[in-house]
């Protein structure tokens, strides 16, 4: 997931089609005791432009942080305005109610026994599967509008999301997907919020010091979360 999500908001040069046979590990050539992951078939690839890049950041930024008037002037960028929950569900695959649980409580996970596995990651219980299966049928018309009005870079994006999640259950580790994108999200925002207030040193500091307090409650996060692990 990591080296997809670098892909999609730094290099903005994506590999849209992640599934397990495309995905290879072998000896670092050059690192002796390293892994190295290759990547193959190279017959689906997206460059997506950088203004896309940023604002798709800023809403997995905002997803991460559970930041809902951030999702909302987010999905707007992206041409959703009322079906914003519906947008956040699809990415996530999570229950917008989910989201807005974690607002109140500024965590990136929702406490539950049901929602956490032994690793300490998050999974999607019957419940929310459930629901979000609901979500499907009830809204099909609404999501086919949706699709057809989020710009033509989304759309690959959105399968290629669905196949990491698919990969990282597949190999037994189911990762904080919020997590792993909002971290690769947050550093493209701050780059390029950096470079925006390249000239005013007190706005770059301010931008500096956003960046550094989403850095470390990701860094608690995921010592929490090892911890819980062991």
């Amino acid at each position: 997931a990591s080296v997809f999500n670098a892909q999609v908001f730094l290099s903005g040069f994506v590999h849209c089609d992640p599934h397990p046979a495309n995905v290879l590990l072998r000896p670092h050539p050059d690192k002796k005791g390293k892994p190295q992951i290759v990547l193959v078939d190279h017959g689906l690839y997206k460059e997506i432009n950088n203004e896309f890049r940023i604002s798709y950041a800023r809403l997995w930024k905002s997803l991460m942080l559970a930041d809902i008037p951030g999702i909302k002037e987010s999905c707007k960028q992206m041409n959703v305005t009322k079906m914003y929950p519906l947008l956040a569900a699809m990415l996530t695959a999570r229950p917008f109610d989910e989201m807005m649980e974690r607002a109140k409580t500024g965590k990136f996970d929702v406490d539950s026994e049901s929602d956490s596995n032994d690793s300490g990651t998050i999974s999607s219980t019957s419940a929310d599967k459930a629901m979000i299966r609901g979500y499907a049928q009830r809204f099909l018309g609404d999501i086919i509008k949706m699709l057809d009005t989020v710009p033509r870079q989304m759309l690959l994006l959105l399968k290629m999301n669905d196949c990491l999640r698919h990969v990282d259950y597949a190999l037994g580790s189911p990762a904080n997907t919020l997590v792993v994108a909002g971290k690769y999200a947050a550093n493209a925002t701050y780059e390029h919020d950096r470079e925006q207030q390249s000239g005013e040193i007190l706005k770059g500091f301010k931008v500096w010091l956003s960046y550094l307090q989403i850095l470390a409650r990701i860094q608690l996060y995921e010592l929490l979360t090892y911890r819980r692990a062991k």
